[in-house]
């Protein structure tokens, strides 16, 4: 196996818990000619990137190791056949991704891109929020809101945040993904409020919670860190290389192509924008809209770019 580094300088803040600093990751090469990304998430609860690359050259892959190699395995396999991996298959929209400092006139522009569902990322102060929330919302009056505070908030502050919000405000969430830690019998009492939930980190093992509350929530699915075939669940990029980003979209679209226009919620795949442009992300298209732009190529695509990439054996 072999791996190239890579940094990916952000826009702004992408989370509550993550900082605008510059993002380490590798891309992977496999044996059979297949590629992948492996960019970890320390603030989010992922060992260091040093540690899952020493447990990839040790044979015992930490999480986003084996999903890296899953990448790999079917990507080499496309590519030794010649065809690209999206061949028959159709990813969903995309939502419009916003970094922790997205300014009115941003979401404006991407409202006349076609966007029309905005997902923000949060900071668990109240006040701010709601006002930063309700100004960015009169911008576009038709958009619906996902808000994520990647379980930064304790329970009462949740139930805060949500009464805080008028009326008018709440009829245009459409979940709040993360408000606080999971616990049954605390997001129960969230969903008694009126606060439609989300949940994405809350569990620390396994892709599906133990004990769930008695109103559905949506999943949000991100395939560089785990697998999920159940239920209608979102899937979004890991806010990783753009190679990274093709892996999420193809896994949305192997599992949404057939069914329903109608039951295919708006993904999480169109995240490029949130960094500087690098040959990759150009690729894919800085000029945003909620369709994901495949690039051409075999596998998940890049084939040249991935070519010039100076190699090293992991």
């Amino acid at each position: 196996m072999h791996y190239t580094p890579y940094t990916l300088y952000p826009v702004g803040a992408l989370s509550a818990r993550a900082a605008a600093q510059p993002r380490e990751g590798v891309l992977l090469r496999g044996d059979n000619g297949g590629y992948a990304c492996l960019q970890a998430w320390p603030e989010l609860g992922d060992a260091p990137l040093e540690y899952e690359l020493d447990a990839l050259r040790e044979g015992t892959p930490l999480r986003l190791g084996e999903r890296a190699l899953k990448c790999m395995e079917l990507d080499g396999a496309a590519r030794a056949k010649g065809v690209s991996l999206f061949e028959g298959l159709r990813v969903p929209r995309s939502h419009a991704t916003l970094t922790v400092s997205a300014t009115p006139s941003q979401v404006y522009c991407l409202h006349q891109k076609g966007f029309r569902v905005g997902k923000i990322k949060v900071i668990p102060k109240i006040a701010s929020t709601v006002e930063r929330l309700v100004n960015l919302a009169a911008m576009v009056p038709d958009w619906k809101w996902r808000v994520d505070f990647n379980c930064t908030l304790s329970p009462e502050a949740a139930l805060k945040f949500w009464d805080t919000l008028s009326d008018a405000m709440k009829e245009r969430i459409d979940f709040i993904e993360d408000p606080c830690a999971y616990d049954v019998n605390v997001w129960q009492k969230l969903q008694d409020a009126g606060m439609p939930l989300g949940y994405d980190m809350p569990v620390a093992e396994g892709s599906s919670i133990p004990t769930r509350t008695s109103k559905p929530m949506m999943r949000i699915v991100k395939p560089a860190h785990h697998h999920s075939t159940m239920g209608m669940p979102i899937f979004t990029s890991y806010m990783d290389h753009p190679l990274g980003q093709c892996w999420a979209a193809y896994n949305a679209a192997l599992y949404y192509t057939g069914k329903p226009e109608n039951e295919v919620p708006l993904c999480g795949l169109v995240t490029q924008h949130v960094f500087k442009p690098n040959a990759f992300s150009e690729e894919l298209g800085m000029d945003v809209t909620p369709e994901f732009r495949i690039p051409s190529g075999t596998g998940l695509g890049f084939d040249k770019l991935l070519a010039a990439l100076p190699w090293k054996k992991l």
